[in-house]
C-alpha cells in the first residue's frame, strides 16, 4: 500500500485541477460580486430583493425545479425497478438507451425537441395528418415553461434511472420477505423496509435532478431564447456584449450556487435517517 506521503503526491495533480478550474473562479465571481464602480457594496445583491425581474427568475427556477426534480423521480423510479427486474439482455438495452441522452449538450436537446415537436416538426405533422391538430396551437406549448419541463425530463429520467441501478442491485431483498413472515402488509413493508432501504439513493438521485435542472441553460436557451425568466437565463443577459450589469451576473451565479447548495443540504437533513448513538 502507498504511505500518506505519496498519496498526498498524487493527490496534487487533483488538488491544482479544482483550484485553477473550481476554486479560483469561484472566488473571481464572488469577489466581483462584492464591488459596484470599484468600490465594496452589497447593492449588487440588495437589487435582488428590489428587481421584479429577480424575484421572478427566482421564482421560476424553483418552480421549474422542483416540478421536474418530482416528475423524474416518480417516472425514473418505477422504470429503475422495472429494469433492475427484467432480464440480463433487456437491462443492458435499457441501460444503453437510458445512457444516451446523457452524452448531448442541452442545445441539442432544444433543438431536438423543436425538430420533433415545432410547428414543422415530424411528430407534429403526423398528429396533423392523422388528427387534424392546428400545428401551430400544439407547438406553442414547447416554447413556453410547459415546454422546458418536458425537455427537462428528457435528460433527468436517465439520470435517476441510472441513480437507483445500484440501489436495487445491492438492496437486501431477504428483507422484505422476512417482513411478510411477520405478517406486515404491502404499506408497512412500503414504509419501514423498501424506502429506509433504497432512501438514501432517492435523495442522492433527487439532489443530483435538482441541481442539474437549477443550472441548465442550453435547453432553456434553444426553446425559448430569453422569453422564460429563469436565473440561468438572466445571467446570461447579463454577461451578454451587450450589458454592463457583469457584477450582478456574477451577484446572481452566487445565489443560484447558494440556493440549490441550501436546499439540497435542507433536504437531506430532512429526510435523511441517521443511525442512533449507541451508548454504553
Amino acid at each position: 500500500m502507498l504511505s500518506r506521503g505519496w498519496t498526498w503526491i498524487l493527490l496534487l495533480p487533483l488538488a491544482g485541477v479544482l483550484t485553477l478550474f473550481l476554486f479560483w473562479p469561484l472566488t473571481l465571481v464572488v469577489r466581483e460580486s462584492l464591488f459596484s464602480e470599484g468600490r465594496f457594496s452589497l447593492s449588487n445583491y440588495t437589487a435582488m430583493f428590489v428587481s421584479k425581474l429577480y424575484r421572478e427568475s427566482l421564482t421560476t427556477s424553483l418552480a421549474l425545479s422542483v416540478s421536474t426534480t418530482l416528475l423524474g423521480v416518480l417516472i425514473g423510479l418505477p422504470l429503475s425497478y422495472g429494469m433492475h427486474r427484467s432480464g440480463p439482455g433487456m437491462r443492458n438495452a435499457i441501460m444503453t438507451l437510458a445512457s444516451i441522452p446523457l452524452t448531448f449538450s442541452g442545445l441539442v436537446v432544444g433543438f431536438a425537441f423543436i425538430v420533433l415537436l415545432g410547428t414543422s416538426g415530424f411528430v407534429t405533422l403526423l398528429l396533423k395528418k392523422f388528427f387534424d391538430v392546428n400545428p401551430l396551437e400544439f407547438s406553442a406549448f414547447l416554447f413556453t415553461w410547459r415546454g422546458l419541463v418536458a425537455a427537462y425530463c428528457y435528460f433527468l429520467i436517465p439520470r435517476m434511472i441510472l441513480t437507483m441501478t445500484a440501489a436495487w442491485s445491492t438492496a437486501d431483498w431477504s428483507l422484505l420477505e422476512a417482513a411478510r413472515s411477520l405478517g406486515a402488509g404491502p404499506v408497512r413493508i412500503l414504509a419501514q423496509v423498501l424506502l429506509p432501504m433504497i432512501g438514501p439513493a432517492v435523495l442522492a438521485g433527487s439532489s443530483l435532478l435538482f441541481a442539474v435542472s437549477m443550472g441548465a441553460f442550453g435547453t432553456a436557451f434553444s426553446l425559448t431564447g430569453i422569453g422564460v425568466k429563469i436565473l440561468p437565463l438572466v445571467i446570461y443577459t447579463h454577461v451578454s456584449e451587450l450589458s454592463t450589469e457583469i457584477a450582478k451576473a456574477d451577484a446572481l451565479a452566487v445565489l443560484l450556487t447558494v440556493i440549490t447548495t441550501l436546499i439540497i443540504l435542507g433536504y437531506e437533513r430532512c429526510f435523511v435517517r441517521r443511525p442512533p448513538s449507541s451508548q454504553g
